[in-house]
C-alpha cells in the first residue's frame, strides 16, 4: 500500500493511470481509503462504477462532491452566508444522493461528504488529513491533465490519483 502522507515530493509521479476497465486494488492484500470525486454525467457514473468494485473487494469508500464558494463579503449589513453559496452547497447535497442511488446497496458502507470552500473546495488538505490511498476522478476532456484536481493532488499528497473515463 503507497503511503498516505503528505508532501512527498519523490512521490508525485505515482498513479498516472488513465483507468478505462474495471479497477482492482493493486494485489495490495490489505483494506485501504478510495475517495471518489462524484459529479452528474456519464463519467461519475463511471467514477462510482470502479468505486462500487473496490469497495465489494474490502475497500473503505468515501464518496465526495465539491461545492466552490464565493468570495465572503467583507461589508454589508446582511450577515451570514449569501444565498448563492447556500445554494451551491444544497446542489452539492442533491449530488450526494444521487451518488447514493447510482451505488444502490454499495452506498451502506460508504461515508458521503460535501467539501465546501473558497475559491475552490479543499480536496487535497481533506485528501491527507484523511489518510486516502486513491483517489478516483472523473476524466475530463479538453483540459490538461483531464481533471483540474488531478495535478494538485499529485503535487501535494502522495494519494495515487486515477482519472476514470
Amino acid at each position: 500500500m503507497p503511503p498516505t502522507s503528505c508532501n512527498v515530493g519523490c512521490m508525485s509521479t505515482l498513479g498516472r493511470t488513465l483507468v478505462e476497465g474495471p479497477v482492482g486494488d493493486g494485489g495490495s492484500g490489505g483494506s485501504k481509503r478510495v475517495a471518489v470525486v462524484f459529479e452528474r454525467g456519464s463519467t461519475g457514473a463511471a467514477v462510482l462504477r470502479e468505486a462500487a468494485e473496490l469497495a465489494n473487494a474490502g475497500q473503505e469508500l468515501w464518496v465526495l462532491t465539491l461545492a466552490p464558494q464565493a468570495r465572503p463579503q467583507k461589508w454589508g449589513r446582511a450577515g451570514g452566508e449569501g444565498p448563492y453559496n447556500i445554494a451551491v452547497r444544497q446542489e452539492a447535497e442533491v449530488e450526494l444522493q444521487e451518488a447514493r442511488e447510482i451505488l444502490g446497496s454499495v452506498a451502506e458502507r460508504a461515508m458521503f461528504t460535501v467539501l465546501a470552500g473558497y475559491p475552490r473546495a479543499p480536496l487535497a488538505s481533506w485528501v491527507c488529513e484523511h489518510s486516502i490511498a486513491l483517489v478516483l476522478l472523473p476524466h475530463r476532456r479538453l483540459t490538461v491533465g483531464g481533471n483540474p484536481f488531478a495535478k494538485s493532488l499529485r503535487k501535494e499528497t502522495s494519494a495515487e490519483v486515477r482519472l476514470v473515463r
